[in-house]
């Protein structure tokens, strides 16, 4: 059921759909509930007693993970960053003046450094946890 429904049943290729039906066959089985079972390295399934045991693990897990845990090679993660970098700074671009007018207006910087304030006044404040 979880290949058929995967990402909320917007997955509509037919081949699409049996590829993640494989991977549900391959994966989730009874051998993932062995203690030795792994889905890559030290990413297991914990075995807790308390939800607080739960996030507790949780945490222990990397803030990023590496491309190697998808199964991709690591110089996908050196594409990745690169097309980030590049989308930040064309929009940088994009949004700094095209034209002057005369010398008596903003400077560019100016200009990006005030969008830049002005989106941050904007966000929600953090969010924590279980306050």
């Amino acid at each position: 059921m979880l290949g058929e429904v995967q990402y909320g049943g917007r997955v509509t290729d037919d081949y699409d759909k049996r590829l993640l039906n494989c991977f549900c066959k391959v994966w989730f089985n009874e051998k993932m509930f062995d203690s030795k079972f792994s889905f890559y390295t030290d990413y297991i399934i914990p075995i807790c007693a308390s939800v607080e045991s739960y996030l507790e693990y949780i945490q222990t897990l990397p803030a990023v993970d590496t491309p190697q845990v998808f199964g991709l090679h690591p110089n996908a993660d050196i594409t990745y960053q690169s097309n980030t970098a590049a989308e930040i700074l064309n929009t940088i671009t994009n949004i700094q003046p095209k034209e002057s007018a005369g010398g008596a207006g903003e400077t560019r910087e100016a200009t990006v450094f005030k969008l830049a304030d002005s989106m941050l006044l904007k966000l929600p404040p953090d969010y924590l946890a279980h306050e």
